[in-house]
């Protein structure tokens, strides 16, 4: 929305947003219904800096101090964990804890979201977020920091929380988290698919630009 504003800011009226989308079908929540004893799943480039998972190390570190029982925290995705951040996990006793998944196929990735009860993004800054649609069209409720992206993908209070940048991060994560395994969380799955599949299905953002394709081929000026 944001970038769509700026668009028609500088005179281009015909602009419509048309966001990537995410495979339903592929993409789908356990034939059993959401699981709260899944484990916490956040999934990203794993040495960007940006994703800023120091601090997710950290949330989870409050959580297993105000609840020992909390479920693991796994890191998935393209690349190698930082060194900085694996003595992190050493630093904080989280060793046992705290899984990483580097490289994970494409064809891992469904039911690896099928597996979680909760996903976390602790990023400083995002664009959309295709991780954050895969999650939520698997029935995963969301707690993410407010990124120009999650605000666009994730209903605060409905299929997730987001947590402000200028907040205390880590403790809001760490207890929003701990609030979506205590109550909630089924809720929040349900509206998370259905805002997935409603509102950001592949299909949609197709047809978005397929309809709007003879508008940007027709000749300069408006002509026929």
């Amino acid at each position: 929305v944001q970038m769509q504003e700026f668009v028609r800011s500088v005179c281009q009226t015909e602009a419509v947003l048309a966001p990537p989308g995410v495979d339903t079908q592929r993409f789908t929540p356990r034939t059993d219904g959401w699981n709260p004893a899944g484990y916490l799943l956040s999934v990203c480039r794993l040495n960007d800096t940006r994703k800023r998972l120091d601090r997710l190390i950290r949330s989870y570190a409050l959580m297993t101090t105000k609840r020992p029982s909390v479920p693991a925290l796994v890191f998935a995705g393209r690349g190698e964990l930082p060194i900085g951040l694996t003595q992190l996990i050493v630093e904080l006793g989280m060793i046992d804890r705290v899984t990483v998944q580097s490289d994970v196929s494409q064809s891992e990735l469904p039911s690896l979201y099928r597996g979680a009860s909760v996903y976390l993004q602790s990023s400083h800054e995002e664009g959309l977020g295709i991780s954050v649609l895969e999650a939520m069209a698997s029935g995963l409720p969301v707690v993410s920091t407010a990124t120009a992206g999650a605000l666009e993908t994730v209903v605060h209070g409905k299929t997730g929380w987001l947590i402000s940048q200028e907040s205390d991060v880590e403790g809001a994560i760490a207890a929003r988290a701990l609030s979506v395994l205590d109550s909630g969380g089924q809720l929040m799955s349900a509206a998370a698919r259905s805002r997935a599949g409603s509102v950001f299905p592949g299909q949609l953002a197709l047809s978005r630009v397929l309809a709007f394709y003879p508008h940007i081929t027709r000749p300069y000026g408006g002509g026929a």
